[in-house]
């Protein structure tokens, strides 16, 4: 590998991918990936069902923990992000989801110019291979393969049926900038297989000679010199090697490790870097704040039909995978979450204000706390604050690149969000009543005993509630003056040139959505600005 490139990505997750494609489309400049992950070609990302054995794999996932959260009674919880080309992408629930128009309107009103839903929208349409009847809210020519799932169980269709009950309507297009009602998912998927970012956009263009993809890639630190980012310091096969970038050094490590890359670069907190020994080249005090994630809560139930949870026994799951390997068909193409609602619990808001999502299995803790799938027939709702007020942040724990950040998230710190779960769970529990549910579920399983006042509803919230992993926000972009911002609405960090920070980090404020669409919709739109000169 040569030692420069007009343009240098740190991380092949869902917006490296994309930008590695997009730019090196121009075959008079030069792109190089580093990815610190392994290919993501492997049996367990190609199948959906593999999410997961993934989430948790420290081959696939970076297993970040987080610190005690007095918010949630002191219980640590571990974080994913994807390790592996693709990112997150290679290793997600595969769900595709946009969000509400007035996301994205909010942002443009807090001065992200050019990031309005009119501005954005042609960037998701540009982006997506819609495998599903034509239709004008989804693209056909893009480079993300998007369809419709697979083996729909039968219990999807009485909790669609028990949501039209209950009053909340069903929604034929959630993509189409209102996601108000209940509906079943599209899923980032292809012929019954994962499409993530590096089989979507990386696959088909790896052959260009002015590419390169560099895995196993660890980055240090960006070079800066002259408040100019001119490459970076990375390690790979034991070596500490620096590539330089000519043009532009493009940091897409994601929400939880994009501001540790900077803050080890000397571009974050002035104090908090000369705890570290680290030289001050740009005093951003908003690069690791602004942490904001999805707010969740779950709850169980067993049923008298059929669902994927009494089909995970070992000789039923010999005869799914022949089924799988053979046809690329049956359950294990199919995504954990089939299908989706959003709903008010304040019928005077605007939008939905909480995202349900259920899954065909459900999950229950042994006498030691571990996780284990229920194998008896049931499911399970989870459901998350759209838009979280709860705010934390990312550290440094040592200057070492080594060292996994400090995640200090103070999870439920804002009442309201634990308010807004509380009316949820409520809700949920009433459309369980409605004929369609009432008429199969035969017990609960989580909570158990169902609480009968909001103190105890509030009391299972903190004690079982966890992440949406929809981390957002240690990077945001905004308008000058803002002493919080990190980027301005290009990406461009600020004080620093020729360094631009391209994923979920960036959002001023969180999406009522899973991010994966959204990151590809922000790196398409970052391509463009990069070519354009802005």
């Amino acid at each position: 590998m040569d030692d420069s490139a007009d343009y240098v990505i740190v991380g092949g997750g869902s917006a490296g991918c994309v930008l590695a494609a997009r730019l090196s489309e121009d075959p008079s400049v030069r792109v190089v990936l580093l990815e610190a992950g392994g290919e993501g070609r492997d049996f367990l990302v190609k199948m959906p069902a593999g999410t997961a054995k993934l989430m948790g794999h420290p081959g696939f996932d970076w297993c970040l923990p987080t610190q005690p959260d007095p918010s949630i009674g002191g219980r640590r919880m571990q974080w994913a992000a994807g390790k592996a080309l693709g990112g997150s992408s290679a290793i997600n629930g595969q769900v595709y989801m946009r969000g509400e128009r007035s996301d994205y309107d909010a942002w443009e009103r807090m001065g992200c110019t050019g990031w309005g839903y009119d501005a954005i929208f042609p960037y998701f349409l540009k982006a997506e291979k819609f495998h599903g009847p034509p239709s004008q809210s989804h693209g056909s020519h893009g480079a993300q393969d998007v369809s419709p799932i697979q083996d729909q169980q039968p219990i999807g269709q009485h909790v669609i049926d028990a949501f039209v009950q209950a009053g909340i309507p069903l929604n034929e297009d959630y993509c189409d900038g209102s996601q108000n009602g209940v509906y079943r998912i599209f899923a980032t998927q292809k012929d019954g297989q994962r499409s993530s970012t590096a089989r979507s956009y990386l696959e088909p263009v790896r052959h260009r000679p002015n590419l390169t993809i560099l895995t196993r890639a660890e980055a240090d630190r960006v070079v800066i010199e002259g408040g100019r980012a001119t490459g970076i310091e990375f390690r790979h096969e034991g070596q500490r090697r620096t590539i330089a970038a000519r043009r532009e050094v493009l940091v897409c490590a994601g929400t939880l490790l994009s501001p540790t890359l900077l803050m080890r670069s000397g571009i974050g907190p002035a104090r908090h870097l000369a705890e570290h020994g680290i030289t001050v080249q740009a005093d951003l005090p908003g690069v690791g704040q602004n942490l904001r994630e999805h707010n969740s809560i779950s709850i169980a139930k067993l049923v008298s039909i059929p669902t994927m949870s009494a089909q995970l026994g070992p000789f039923r799951l010999v005869r799914h995978l022949l089924n799988y390997l053979l046809f690329k068909r049956g359950m294990l193409t199919t995504p954990a979450v089939q299908v989706m609602a959003a709903f008010r619990t304040d019928p005077d808001l605007p939008d939905p204000d909480i995202i349900l999502s259920m899954l065909p299995v459900a999950v229950n803790f042994n006498d030691k706390g571990a996780a284990v799938v229920e194998q008896r027939p049931s499911f399970s709702f989870g459901f998350h604050v759209a838009r979280p007020q709860s705010r934390g942040e990312i550290r440094l724990r040592s200057a070492d690149p080594a060292e996994k950040p400090v995640i200090d998230h103070r999870l439920q710190s804002a009442q309201s969000d634990v308010d807004k779960l509380v009316r949820g769970l409520k809700i949920v529990e009433g459309v369980c009543r409605s004929p369609a549910l009432a008429s199969i579920i035969t017990g609960t399983l989580r909570p158990d005993p169902l609480p009968t006042s909001d103190a105890e509803w509030e009391a299972y919230v903190r004690g079982f509630g966890g992440v949406g992993y929809h981390a957002v926000g240690t990077c945001r972009m905004g308008p000058d003056g803002d002493a919080l911002t990190v980027l301005d609405p290009q990406l461009r960090v600020r004080g620093i040139a020729g360094l631009r920070v391209v994923d979920a980090s960036v959002m001023p404020e969180p999406v009522s959505a899973n991010t994966n669409a959204p990151t590809i919709m922000i790196a398409e739109r970052a391509a463009d600005l990069i070519r354009n000169g802005g």
